[in-house]
């Protein structure tokens, strides 16, 4: 009983009413509604970008974002820009050293990486940052499909050959056309 009484003497004296939040002020929203615009704008978010071990292009990284902003990274992953061409209306093409860019304004809807060897599926779509295992393609003869997959409208993986089971290139679209 004695140790009851101590722990009860050790308490705060003055009731707290936890549910009655304190007042804030307009600076104190205005600062954490900037803080929080900081933290989710596309440069912050490609500033803090680190490419995961074992892929080769982050091909599910890139479909969707700003290319200024993700431009640098960009670069690094799929090399030098070749040439770029206009395609009409705000669409154009960026060619590089290991792929191929479209752009619909400055946001990249597709992206297509050649492979630096014959790779399976699953393997390709890991080397792109993708899950290495579905089991919802489509089989063509020149290529598998798979639609509505990682937020993607359709990747498209080339094979080496008609009917080879290996992958030489994969096309990734983030949207098709009119759909941005």
């Amino acid at each position: 009983m004695p140790l009851l009484t101590l722990l009860l003497a050790c308490g705060d004296p003055d009731p707290v009413l936890s549910a009655v939040p304190k007042p804030v002020t307009a600076e104190e929203v205005g600062e954490r509604r900037a803080a929080a615009e900081l933290k989710v704008t596309p440069a912050n978010i490609d500033a803090t970008y680190v490419k995961p071990a074992g892929v080769y292009v982050d091909a599910r990284h890139f479909g969707g974002r700003n290319y200024r902003t993700a431009r640098a990274e960009v670069e690094q992953q799929l090399g030098a820009v070749l040439e770029e061409r206009d395609l009409g209306g705000a669409t154009r093409e960026v060619l590089f050293e290991r792929g191929t860019l479209r752009l619909s304004g400055d946001t990249i809807q597709m992206i297509e990486v050649l492979l630096p060897e014959p790779a399976r599926r699953t393997e390709a779509l890991a080397q792109l940052g993708f899950p290495p295992a579905t089991d919802e393609y489509q089989s063509l003869s020149l290529e598998f499909r798979l639609l509505n997959a990682w937020g993607f409208r359709r990747i498209r993986l080339f094979r080496a050959s008609r009917g080879a089971e290996e992958i030489m290139r994969v096309q990734a679209w983030r949207f098709s056309d009119g759909e941005g």
